[in-house]
């Protein structure tokens, strides 16, 4: 009993000293922010709104002082002339920059391109199916900034955001003598997506955000399903929907004919009805391509569950084992999510593949967070000690980037082949994990011709002490890069790599990570072999 106690301690210091650890790279990146006089420093609106801003994740606003402010967390994508973008976050009152970097003023005068949310990219917009929550509504509340700016206000950077869609509000105000005065309405669709429903005080109102679009005499705008037998209800005559718009229909239902009362057009910046709907922004598994691309996912010995697929944020489908979904140039990108705490393999002999079944086309682009195929509503918090990822993307020659992988709870070959054989990855995904688990690490970038970069910020006595966590982890990786450059978490992790390299014939790795390779500790200090 007193043993399992002193476990217990030393687990809890344990996660403890991670969480310090992490707690005080974050506090590094905002102090380098904080000092640099080159630092481009945020502040966003809306269009036509005030200067306080306009809150994004409360697209409806129960009143005009809510949509006049951002919400705390809420992220917007920023990037300047050839700058990679960058997310930043409101926390408290100020946009903070994530994934340890920033933007920074080159030149007196640069180009800005924003998006909120800070997942979309620009582009064409794929409508909804349906809107189901709040949330839902929120996240398609598409916004958008382009322009040049002139650094004469302190390296501030002022955001006007433009909405992207229009807004729809529909109310049944009366039925005629076809149908009873209760009854009920089970569901409304808007231009094809379903709306969300919100009551108040015993009345219904329904809700979509579409894409703008011009009149279209004689095609469906309004579908209703009426009565306990779903009777179908239409409003034909699609009018013109211009973004930043809301238009509120008042409607009389009857059978076979739907009577508009009354349309009220209104700037959205206008005082809504529903308190509340906060944007949640899902980093999902997300495939780009610049042409047209098939998806695939093969089995061993495995049964997929929990995984489903989206092309071009349309609805969500189950992921079926060898069904090729098509996504790239102009059918967008491809989205995963999943609810399976296993992840996609029970072991390295029981597992799922992705594929990419067009080998002569160009390469691929992945990005995301790798926790959303466990648990996309929960994944910052999800348990990871059971995840496994083998074989994910083994042999996937056309990806070029990969997921994020933030875990720091392993489980035995969590990540075993992962990335074995993607010749075309240049930059491994930063493995943060301090502590190990057994075979955690094999043969995961073995293949992996043009890497130049890895990130691993594994312990020292983990790395020695761990059994097969680096066999062949960088066979062959980097053979033909022109640079290589290695962080760890320190002189000891990298002198333990040397030993556990040594004790297995140099197989676990290669020379040219050890010999005229950038070695760098976690805080970008130089590391040379004593």
């Amino acid at each position: 009993m007193k043993t399992m106690k002193i476990t217990r301690r030393l687990m809890g210091f344990a996660a403890a000293l991670m969480a310090l650890t992490a707690c005080s790279e974050s506090e590094d990146m905002l102090s380098a922010f904080h000092s640099d006089p080159n630092a481009v420093r945020i502040t966003a609106e809306v269009g036509k709104a005030s200067a306080d801003g306009f809150t994004r994740s409360n697209p409806l606003g129960a009143t005009e002082e809510d949509q006049k402010k951002f919400n705390e967390n809420d992220e917007i994508s920023v990037k300047a002339d050839d700058q990679e973008a960058v997310t930043y976050k409101l926390v408290g009152s100020e946009w903070v920059p994530q994934g340890g970097k920033f933007l920074k003023w080159e030149s007196q005068t640069m180009k800005f391109t924003a998006y909120y949310p800070a997942s979309y990219t620009g582009g064409t917009i794929t409508q909804p199916k349906e809107y189901n929550t709040e949330a839902d509504l929120a996240a398609a509340d598409y916004m958008s900034y382009s322009g040049s700016q002139s650094n004469t206000n302190g390296n501030n950077l002022t955001l006007t955001m433009n909405r992207l869609m229009a807004r729809v509000v529909v109310e049944v105000v009366g039925f005629n003598d076809q149908y009873a005065k209760d009854t009920p309405v089970k569901s409304i669709s808007i231009n094809g997506a379903k709306a969300y429903k919100h009551s108040v005080d015993n009345k219904d109102k329904y809700y979509a955000l579409i894409v703008p679009c011009e009149a279209q005499n004689g095609k469906e705008f309004l579908s209703l399903e009426v009565g306990d037998n779903n009777a179908k209800e239409t409003l034909t005559n699609i009018p013109k929907l211009e973004a930043g718009k809301s238009y509120t229909y008042q409607l009389t239902v009857g059978k076979n004919k739907v009577k508009v009362n009354g349309i009220t057009v209104a700037d959205w910046t206008t005082t809504g009805e529903i308190a509340g709907g906060k944007a949640i922004y899902a980093p999902y598994v997300t495939f780009h391509a610049n042409v047209g691309q098939k998806f695939k996912m093969t089995t061993k010995d495995y049964t997929i569950s929990g995984l489903e697929y989206s092309v071009n944020d349309g609805e969500w489908k189950n992921v079926v084992a060898n069904e090729e979904v098509s996504f790239g140039g102009i059918d967008g990108t491809l989205r995963l999510r999943g609810k399976n705490i296993y992840g996609t393999a029970s072991s390295t002999s029981k597992y799922s593949t992705i594929t990419f079944t067009d080998p002569y086309s160009d390469v691929v682009y992945c990005d995301g967070d790798i926790r959303t195929l466990l648990d996309y509503e929960n994944y910052k918090t999800v348990d990871t000690k059971n995840a496994r990822f083998c074989n994910l993307f083994k042999n996937c020659t056309l990806l070029a980037s990969a997921p994020e992988l933030p875990a720091t709870t392993l489980a035995n070959e969590c990540y075993s082949s992962m990335f074995e054989g993607c010749r075309y990855l240049k930059n491994a995904p930063a493995l943060p994990a301090e502590t190990l688990a057994d075979g955690c690490y094999s043969w995961m970038f073995s293949g992996c011709l043009q890497l130049s970069t890895v990130k691993i910020l594994a312990l020292s006595d983990q790395i020695t002490s761990k059994l097969d966590c680096f066999k062949y982890w960088l066979g062959s990786a980097g053979n033909e890069a022109e640079t290589h450059t290695l962080i760890v978490n320190d002189a000891a992790a990298y002198k333990a790599l040397l030993a556990n390299n040594l004790a297995n014939n140099y197989d676990y790795f290669p020379a040219h990570w050890r010999n005229n390779c950038k070695v760098l500790d976690k805080d970008n200090n130089k590391i040379t072999e004593e």
